[in-house]
């Protein structure tokens, strides 16, 4: 082993990523067989490393590697305040269609906790999660039974996800997916910019009888890194968008559409 290779072997985590955060930005992208090689540790350990700075939002993740982040990710909290009041109007909307006694698996989205608080006061439903603030944003409501799956907390998406999680949401059958989306491409695919929280997505459509998509009108034809499902699983989309011509491309699917 070469000295470099020594002294990087001999770093702590934090380190390594400080690093690593370094060549990302100064090279545009990195590929974990090759930090692997440099810093003289596994590729499982420069994985962890890749999944940490990712979560902190400082890198994109991509199968093999890491890509400089185009532009800075919006924490959650900072993400719910904008476009409040359209997210209100989706929301609403995609609330009146759950009725009496629904079973409902909740994705990590701003939008969705718009729709938990459009709620009926007066409606009993059970709502299942692995998010943190959906789970508190149901308990508020007083006839909502609230199950929330556990696992790896996920900085940016601020739900749980692993195996662990996955097993459990394989296991359900819910009425109905909520779910929220980074974007649906021009090829009608819809997307996430978490590898994770697209895996636990699709996971969720396939636990679900019905999915309800709720998209923001900045949402349809927008591009994120990683693929969910075909827009053509969706029961009904939620949108603000009055894009004729990609909407009706999406009727043509089957999936009814309800504008806000």
């Amino acid at each position: 082993m070469t000295t470099e290779k020594q002294e990087f072997a001999s770093l702590s985590p934090e380190e390594r990523q400080s690093i690593i955060v370094e060549k990302v930005n100064a090279t545009g992208r990195v590929v974990a067989a090759t930090l692997a090689q440099e810093f003289g540790v596994s590729e499982d350990s420069i994985r962890r490393d890749l999944r940490d700075l990712s979560e902190a939002g400082l890198v994109q993740r991509f199968h093999g590697g890491a890509s400089r982040l185009v532009t800075p990710a919006l924490d959650f909290h900072r993400r719910e305040t904008v476009g409040a009041g359209e997210k209100q109007l989706i929301g609403r909307a995609a609330a009146a269609a759950i009725p009496e006694g629904a079973t409902l698996l909740v994705d990590s989205s701003t939008t969705v906790i718009h729709f938990l608080r459009s709620l009926p006061p007066t409606l009993s439903v059970r709502i299942i999660t692995t998010a943190v603030d959906v789970a508190a944003a149901a308990l508020d409501h007083p006839l909502a039974e609230v199950i929330m799956i556990g696992g790896r907390l996920g900085r940016l998406t601020r739900n749980a996800t692993g195996a662990g999680a996955i097993e459990a949401i394989r296991a359900l059958k819910a009425d109905y997916c909520i779910l929220g989306t980074c974007g649906v491409d021009n090829n009608l695919m819809v997307r996430a910019d978490d590898f994770d929280d697209a895996y636990l997505k699709a996971t969720m459509i396939k636990a679900s009888n019905k999915t309800l998509l709720l998209a923001t009108a900045e949402k349809l034809g927008q591009i994120a890194t990683y693929e969910v499902a075909p827009v053509s699983v969706v029961s009904t989309l939620f949108t603000s968008n009055h894009d004729n011509a990609i909407l009706k491309r999406i009727e043509e699917l089957g999936v009814d559409v309800e504008l806000s």
